[in-house]
């Protein structure tokens, strides 16, 4: 049981790891305090507890003055009058997934702002985006997003419904929900699947999405990006090239196609800055 109950807790560190970066480095402090009390009935439960509020408080209170040391800094964790910008999930932040340099603050807030201009209601709404520490700690399970300067953003859909754009739609942490390839379009994610690229297509095999409901708002889509495009802080934007087209985007240089070796791009925008 010890030898088990070791190795559970060699996988549980590295799992806290590689999603959240510091998780698995406050786990061990959280450990080291514990090490050398008494032990006591219930030791379990408020071990956790303790580790739950330290890493809520290091979360919330710490990581972001130390990341300022490393150039990085939180994107907020709700949308204002002042920040129209804000996760598509909580758990987004609490993994310590939100963080980005100066320059990409900048372009997100303007986005968001220009977004406000449209309609007040609106808001920019980001999935992943770095990791507060280092230049090469990966962000899993994405190629890049380890320096900064990478974000990525939720496309918006018009509820029929409510008839309202929103981002609000069923989709796993913003990601799956896709907009495939319209009869004539290049189909992008067939010639990669065909080039024996597994990955490309499989998160849309999992999440289960609502197309009916929630339709592609070209338009809103469309201004979103070519003012990305046009910001002379962004460096490259990655999303699908049926959707280039479609949104009429050809004449965009850095609006680019990101390769097989990725995953399709039909779900969220991917921006990059200089």
């Amino acid at each position: 049981m010890r030898t088990i109950n070791f190795f559970l807790q060699i996988l549980f560190l590295g799992l806290l790891t590689v999603f959240t970066q510091v998780g698995g480095l406050i786990w061990l402090l959280n450990r080291a305090w514990w090490y050398r009390r008494k032990k006591t009935k219930g030791r379990v439960v408020y071990r956790g507890l303790t580790f739950g509020l330290l890493y809520v408080f290091a979360v919330l209170c710490v990581i972001p003055l130390l990341a300022r040391l490393n150039g990085r800094m939180p994107l907020p964790m709700g949308a204002s009058n002042q920040k129209p910008l804000a996760p598509k999930t909580l758990l987004t932040c609490l993994a310590n997934r939100h963080y980005v340099n100066a320059n990409l603050y900048q372009l997100a807030l303007k986005q968001g702002q220009a977004l406000q201009k449209i309609d007040p209601a609106l808001h920019l709404v980001y999935l992943d985006a770095n990791f507060p520490f280092g230049n090469h700690f990966p962000l899993f399970p994405h190629r890049s997003h380890n320096d900064g300067k990478k974000l990525d953003l939720a496309f918006f859909r018009y509820d029929t419904r409510s008839q309202k754009s929103t981002t609000d739609y069923p989709s796993f942490l913003g990601y799956g929900f896709s907009e495939p390839p319209l009869a004539g379009e290049l189909d992008q994610p067939d010639i990669c699947r065909k080039r024996g690229a597994w990955q490309y297509n499989l998160l849309q095999e999992w999440v289960r999405s609502n197309p009916q409901r929630y339709t592609f708002d070209a338009e809103l889509n469309a201004q979103l990006l070519q003012k990305l495009a046009e910001d002379p802080l962004t460096e490259k934007i990655f999303i699908e090239p049926h959707l280039k087209g479609r949104l009429g985007l050809g004449r965009m240089d850095n609006i680019r196609f990101h390769g097989c070796q990725a995953v399709r791009h039909d779900d969220h925008i991917h921006v990059q800055v200089k």
